[in-house]
């Protein structure tokens, strides 16, 4: 039952506070549905009192809200570049907004993928075109790490979000009772020549290389933007590094000019599971594991499982109502097998109120088990 439609998925990471007047505007312009998970975003802050004596920065959190909109191709960059204006995200700090292609699959019968958006011709807007999307899913609080690896390099600022893992450590016997089933989804959106000295810093510092340690995986970015404001604090120049930095990005038009130190690392030699599919079905709440169970009989080796709130613009309660996010990563060829079995199983039905849709990714890294030698 694979289907081939596909769409634009717009992810908007903006604080908490700021995070309802950006969903009332979607709502204005004739937006009909869309997602709100709940995260954090991470910065680095000056120490203060006697911890400034042991650590001169730490780390510093702010509450955020990470909202997706699935828009059909056509309005996707007016929609975007009105977020962009309204909201002011030229502003360091302010947040990170982006688009992803991503395919429909099948979702239960009054859902739709936003189209006939009401938008005003917006201004103009720069936006970077080669960028990546790393997430790393670690055991429950070994984010801070990964999300510390970020900063530390000056890629951007990570937004953190939580679920629960199942699949490979189910796998594992005795030794499953030494990895928390609580996990940490780190994602961030970085320029392309930070990818794979990221990818490396991750899969080192994380351990992703041992058994039920986590998975790291990227796909590209159709366009977007980078937060740049990695650290706060006192300001003692007219502008600060990070208002620096974000004005030679739109002067080049693009972030080739800050090739970082990490690009020069050197990199091992790794085996990525190439062109895998990341899967992701969205369901009422209390049907998750259920659903995950039927996905891994056919052919998902494990998923993360979150939760998100579905949004409408409509007083229904059952539209406006709190889901689960399962998110698997896959071998393309079994998408239309785990669809068929969702779909068998009542998935898409009203009881469940089951969506599946998918990204392409580039390449995903997890460890895979020890490689024989005869």
């Amino acid at each position: 039952m694979k289907n081939d439609k596909m769409f634009s998925s717009l992810t908007i990471s903006i604080n908490k506070a700021k995070a309802d007047e950006v969903i009332d505007e979607c709502f204005k312009l004739g937006v009909s549905n869309l997602f709100v998970e709940t995260g954090r975003s991470s910065v680095i802050e000056p120490s203060t009192g006697i911890k400034k004596l042991v650590s001169p920065v730490r780390l510093a959190y702010d509450p955020i809200e990470i909202i997706n909109v699935m828009v059909e191709y056509g309005y996707e960059d007016d929609l975007m570049a009105h977020i962009y204006h309204t909201f002011d995200f030229g502003t360091p700090g302010r947040g990170s907004i982006h688009l992803v292609d991503a395919q429909f699959i099948a979702a239960y019968d009054h859902f739709k993928i936003n189209d006939g958006l009401q938008i005003p011709k917006p201004q103009p807007a720069s936006f970077f075109t080669e960028l990546k999307c790393v997430t790393c899913i670690v055991q429950r609080g070994e984010g801070d790490m990964i999300a510390n690896l970020a900063l530390n390099s000056g890629a951007c600022v990570p937004t953190t979000t939580y679920g629960t893992g199942s699949g490979v450590r189910d796998k594992l016997g005795l030794l499953r009772i030494t990895i928390p089933a609580n996990k940490d989804l780190v994602s961030l959106v970085i320029s392309h020549h930070d990818l794979e000295s990221l990818l490396e810093l991750f899969i080192t510092q994380g351990r992703l290389d041992e058994p039920g340690q986590g998975i790291v995986y990227c796909y590209p970015v159709t366009k977007g933007i980078v937060n740049t404001k990695i650290s706060r604090g006192g300001a003692f120049q007219a502008a600060s590094m990070e208002q620096v930095v974000s004005a030679l990005d739109t002067l080049t038009g693009g972030l080739d000019w800050r090739r970082s130190k990490l690009e020069i690392r050197n990199h091992r030699a790794r085996s990525y599971i190439e062109a895998p599919t990341e899967l992701y079905l969205v369901c009422k709440e209390g049907y998750g594991t259920e659903l995950m169970e039927i996905a891994m009989d056919n052919g998902a080796p494990g998923a993360t499982i979150g939760r998100t709130r579905c949004l409408s613009n409509s007083d229904d309660a059952h539209q406006n109502s709190i889901r689960e996010i399962c998110r698997m990563i896959v071998s393309p060829d079994s998408v239309d097998s785990i669809a068929t079995a969702l779909d068998q199983a009542g998935a898409f039905k009203d009881e469940m109120m089951s969506l599946l849709y998918a990204k392409q990714l580039e390449k995903a890294f997890t460890y895979l088990g020890k490689t024989k030698v005869d």
